[in-house]
């Protein structure tokens, strides 16, 4: 079979990866357009999230997956984007403690969550007055050396296209493939071949600083309040990141470094200076599912999206379902299969 993807996010590297592992010969479009999302995410996988401290959905599938498919990538591309880490998580309040114990205390919960004393290799860079968790089995992935590594791959092979595929052209080119797969972000929301879907489309804004502690250089895990920071070389941490569901445009704004910086100050006792602001536009979904399937309009496209802010978790299983679905007919699974938007159309 050959594979047209259009896009080279984290959706459309992990879905190259795994159809060309099963033998097909895979081409991908990508005209590097603003806003994409990959390139300025932290790649992080965290077991449990939001103010109620829920375990991510089908987490003990999606993480086995997911470690095996970027190890693989490591070892090939001879690259290293893969790093456990545990998160610190700040309890600021008697309630959030409360709620915090009770989850560690459930059995599906045991492996992930733990109370600490103290603020591990945080402690004395944050604001006194905190209770502390543990996040374990949490990781990141680092989305930018993938994606360049894996375009790399591609351009030296012949297979890549810096370009941007418009919808008019598939008309002309579709002869030249067995399928077409849209795997394009955000601008999924104005493609006419999946009309009608549930986007929920959220900016993200973080923030690169650089904590002026020498201890900082030798941080290994996340921390986590309202905002996320993730050592990433050195004394220098993405922190983010904000959602904003209005935009005027696609680039960092100073509100959103305000409220950024706000709840840093709030969390971190140490001085800091930002050394870098970036912005992107998550293709988030309102049932939080996946965008998986075919076409109800143009057979020979699909597509392969919607996976939001869990891309790092997500795209490795789904991937892998993608190809067995595209090569081998098996049925998608219904929480993802966008068919479940179109059963009348």
């Amino acid at each position: 079979m050959k594979i047209l993807l259009i896009g080279q996010g984290v959706a459309g590297t992990l879905l190259a990866w795994t159809l060309r592992k099963r033998g097909l010969q895979v081409h991908i479009a990508d005209g590097n357009l603003p806003g994409g999302s990959s390139l300025v995410a932290a790649g992080i996988i965290n077991p449990v999230t939001g103010k109620r401290f829920v375990k991510s959905w089908r987490f003990d599938d999606f993480f086995p997956s997911a470690r095996a498919a970027y190890l693989s990538l490591e070892q090939a591309l001879n690259i290293k984007i893969w790093s456990e880490q545990s998160v610190v998580r700040l309890l600021a309040t008697p309630e959030e403690v409360n709620d915090w114990s009770a989850r560690c205390a459930l059995p599906d919960y045991t492996t992930h969550l733990s109370e600490s004393e103290d603020g591990g290799e945080w402690a004395a860079l944050v604001r006194p007055g905190f209770h502390f968790g543990i996040i374990r089995r949490a990781a990141r992935v680092d989305f930018p050396t993938l994606i360049f590594a894996f375009r790399q791959q591609l351009v030296s092979e012949g297979f890549f296209q810096q370009k941007s595929c418009e919808y008019g052209e598939v008309e002309k080119i579709k002869g030249e493939y067995d399928a077409m797969v849209f795997c394009e972000g955000y601008r999924g929301q104005d493609n006419p071949f999946f009309p009608n879907l549930p986007w929920q489309i959220a900016k993200g804004e973080a923030l690169l600083i650089r904590i002026q502690d020498p201890r900082a250089s030798s941080i290994g895990q996340m921390l986590k309040k309202t905002m996320t920071l993730v050592p990433v070389g050195g004394q220098v941490f993405w922190a983010g990141g904000s959602y904003q569901w209005h935009y005027p445009d696609l680039l960092p704004g100073e509100s959103e470094k305000t409220f950024i910086l706000e709840h840093l100050t709030g969390m971190l006792a140490a001085p800091f200076e930002i050394v870098g602001h970036v912005a992107g536009i998550r293709p988030t979904v309102k049932d939080r599912r996946p965008f998986i399937g075919q076409s109800p309009v143009e057979p020979k496209v699909f597509i392969f999206n919607g996976l939001g802010t869990k891309g790092a978790l997500l795209a490795p299983y789904w991937a892998e379902h993608m190809a067995s679905y595209l090569i081998d007919g098996k049925l998608l699974d219904k929480e993802v299969d966008i068919g479940r938007f179109y059963q009348n159309f």
